[in-house]
Parts: C-alpha cells; sequence; structure tokens
C-alpha cells in the first residue's frame, strides 16, 4: 500500500512528506511522527491522559507506539491497540504543539496501519464486523437514519424513550432525551421571503448523514436564514456521507470514495460554494476545496463571512444561552470563537461558557459508542457546569456533541442557526 499527500487529503503536509515519489503507509507514519521532538507541552491538553494519566493515553505515548509499529519493531498487541484506538482525534495536542506535528493527520494513518493487521481483533474497533454494518446501513443513510429517528421521536411522544434506549443499549445510552432543535412555544424557523428582490447568489447546503434525522430542525434554520439574506438554496439530493466516520476509523479508501462523491454532486448540480451544517463534517470536506475547487464552509462561519448591509434587522430575544465550543471548531477549523460571534448580533441573549470548554465532550463521532464509558466520564463536568449555569439552552455547531450532551441531560440543544432563525422569525415587515 501507498500513500501520498493526495491520499491523505488533509492540510499541511509536512516537508518529509511532500517527496514526488508515494510514500508507503508506514513511511508517511514516520514522517510525521518524527516531527514530535517529545517535549510532553501537549500531555496535559489530552483528555484521554487526563483520565487514565497514562502515557500511553496521551499523543507523546501514541507516536510512540507509532513509530515502534512503523519501523516494524513494535508487535500490535491488544493494548497497542487499545491505546490507539481510544484516541478520540479532538487535536487538542496538536493547536498547542510548538513542532507543528499533524496529530490528527498521524492518528488516522496510525488507525489505517491497524486495518492492515491480519487479526480482526486487533484492528479498530469501528471496523469490527457490527460496527461497520451500523455505519454503512444505517448512520451514514440520510433517509434511514431519518426513518429510524422519527420512529424513536414516537416513542419520546408516547413515554417509551426511556425504555426504548434502555433496551438499544450501547446504541440506546447515545440517544438524546428529548429531540434537538428548539421546542414548541419558542419562536420557530419558518419560510422567510428575501427581503432583497434580486438573489445575491446560489449556494449548495450540506445536510450530512443528520439532515433528516438529529440536525433536520437544524437543516429547516439553515435554509431558511439563507433565504433571508437572499441567496437561493439547493439541497443536491445525491449528496452522501462526509466520510468522517470512514476517516477517524481506519477506512482512509471509504472516505475519500465517500468525498469524491459529494464532489460529483455538487459539481454536478452547478455549484461551487458549499455550506455545511455541523463542523466536524465541514472539517472533513475541507479538501474539496484544493482537490475540486469547491468553497466550503461550516454555515456559521459563512454567516460571519456576511457583509453588514446582506443582514436583515434582527429583533432582540430574551434567552440565556449556554455556548458548547465543540473540538471540531476550536482545534480543526481554529474558530473558538464562532458562535459566540455571531449569536452576539441578536440583541437581549445573555452568553455563557460552559466551563473547560476547550476539553473534548467525549462524542467524537463514533467513539461515544465504541468508548462508552470515556465518553460518560468526559461528558460529566459539562453537563455539572450547564446545571450551574441554569441556562435556557445549550448550542453547539456539532450534532454528535449535541446528541451525547441531550444524552446525559434533559437539555434544550440548538444549533447557532437555530437561533438566528428564531430571531429573525420575530421580524414584522
Amino acid at each position: 500500500m501507498t500513500i501520498t499527500a493526495r491520499h491523505c487529503n488533509l492540510p499541511n503536509m509536512p516537508s518529509q512528506a511532500s517527496h514526488t515519489a508515494p510514500l508507503t503507509l508506514d513511511e508517511a507514519i514516520r514522517a510525521d511522527a518524527l516531527d514530535c521532538v517529545m517535549c510532553g507541552i501537549c500531555v496535559p491538553h489530552c483528555p484521554t491522559f487526563a483520565l487514565s494519566e497514562n502515557e500511553a493515553d496521551g499523543p507523546r505515548g501514541r507516536i510512540s507506539l507509532l513509530l515502534g509499529i512503523s519501523d516494524g519493531g513494535l508487535p500490535v498487541d491488544a493494548s497497542v491497540r487499545d491505546h490507539l484506538d481510544g484516541c478520540l482525534t479532538c487535536r487538542a495536542c496538536e493547536s498547542v504543539c510548538p513542532s507543528g506535528v499533524a496529530y490528527g493527520r498521524l492518528i488516522d494513518a496510525g488507525r489505517a496501519r491497524l486495518a492492515r493487521g491480519d487479526e480482526a481483533a486487533l484492528r479498530p474497533r469501528a471496523l469490527g464486523r457490527h460496527w461497520r454494518w451500523l455505519r454503512d446501513v444505517l448512520l451514514t443513510r440520510r433517509r434511514r437514519l431519518g426513518i429510524a429517528w422519527g420512529l424513536y421521536r414516537v416513542t419520546m411522544t408516547l413515554g417509551a424513550g426511556r425504555l426504548t434506549r434502555r433496551l438499544a443499549g450501547v446504541i440506546g445510552q447515545s440517544l438524546p432525551r428529548r429531540p434537538l432543535g428548539l421546542p414548541r412555544g419558542l419562536p420557530q424557523s419558518q419560510a422567510t421571503v428575501s427581503n432583497h428582490g434580486a438573489e445575491r447568489g446560489t449556494v449548495g447546503l450540506f445536510v450530512g448523514c443528520t439532515g433528516q434525522a438529529m440536525n433536520a430542525t437544524a437543516a429547516r434554520a439553515a435554509r431558511d436564514v439563507l433565504t433571508a439574506l437572499g441567496y437561493r438554496v439547493i439541497t443536491p439530493p445525491a449528496q452522501t456521507c462526509c466520510g468522517a466516520m470512514h476517516a477517524h476509523g481506519g477506512d482512509p479508501e471509504g472516505a475519500r470514495n465517500q468525498r469524491e462523491r459529494n464532489a460529483a454532486t455538487f459539481r454536478e448540480a452547478g455549484l461551487d460554494e458549499v455550506v455545511v451544517i455541523g463542523t466536524a463534517c465541514r472539517s472533513e470536506l475541507a479538501g474539496l476545496e484544493a482537490e475540486h475547487g469547491l468553497r466550503v464552509r461550516e454555515i456559521t462561519e459563512w454567516l460571519l463571512e456576511r457583509e453588514p448591509t446582506e443582514w436583515p434587522s434582527i429583533p432582540a430575544l430574551d434567552w440565556r444561552i449556554a455556548i458548547h465550543t465543540p473540538c471540531s471548531q476550536r482545534n480543526h477549523l481554529k474558530q473558538p470563537d464562532a458562535a459566540r460571534q455571531l449569536l452576539e448580533r441578536i440583541p437581549g441573549l445573555e452568553l455563557l461558557d460552559i466551563a473547560d470548554n476547550q476539553r473534548c465532550c467525549g462524542a467524537a463521532g463514533m467513539q461515544v459508542m465504541l468508548y462508552p464509558r470515556q465518553a460518560d466520564e468526559l461528558r460529566a463536568p459539562k453537563l455539572e457546569s450547564i446545571e450551574n449555569l441554569q441556562p435556557d439552552m445549550v448550542v453547539s455547531a456539532n450534532v454528535g456533541c449535541a446528541t451525547h450532551l441531550a444524552a446525559g441531560a434533559e437539555l434544550t440543544m440548538a444549533q447557532p442557526v437555530e437561533v438566528i432563525a428564531a430571531a429573525l422569525a420575530q421580524r414584522r415587515d
């Protein structure tokens, strides 16, 4: 197996790994790993190290393991697999690294290396037969997931949500205790007509796997806000999963296939600007910019880029909102204040920060189901902070984080664009 910068499809390929000749997977791992000077500055920022206090559960230890595997000196056993596979790919270590180690790319490559092993038991958990079935048959299929979510909502309406979650085992434990989005009684997103006459342009909307399920209200709100600002919105029905679950689960080829399908779908629709609902999907789709010339932005990011003249007047909302900052927004996209900056456009809001917001909540895509105890332990201080803040609602720009938080407590969770849509819904023109 060989790997090139394009195959990695991740930014900031180091000089060691930018040769014209393709690198083998082991060579690519060593190229990134040898950038690490083992200073340990990253270690206190690692959420999994904070739980176990085991060096092998921190970035420096994992890099050492990957070096040993890639040079053939360290055989993979169950312990080595678990230390590497338990990484959340939050990239907090990468954000503080003085040497610029591309840790996110490195750990993804490490899982791809584990996936090549002869023993199925030593491959990443995400590649287990039942987990791959769940990923490929349900989690990455928007319509199927939407149907399943609709059925779960029925059980909640009938008062059987708790029983459903208990019977569904580890999957049920990851389901929210109430539907995501703004509840009835609060201003709702609604179809809006642009005040600006001629359209300012056309954008493609990427709704992801959850666009007809947990993120359905956010998708509707995004369409309404884009329309209110004077843009025509196209949501190509053939769009598919962004590929993040594949990329972080040891299946880079599967991730690449998903990205290529999405690129073709949006190109065939005549679109060159893609607005994404969700920071994790936005991070995974970033490669479409360099590879296919598509301009990709997360909805919060896109709205912040609008000129003041594009915005209609926004009525006040008297709400207390706690802001959760996803790792994909803070560390991957380098936009830790994006949600706050966007919501500051709405008069009257009281914006609160969840304590220790820079620490991962534990969701991390499928990790919430693969390592549920770890996910619960990392979520606990977030829920305690939210309980102390007593907000009217919590906002998060990543549906995976929102779902994980709502699975642990009776919370009103919303995407930032939903709050913008709710404010605009109060306008009387």
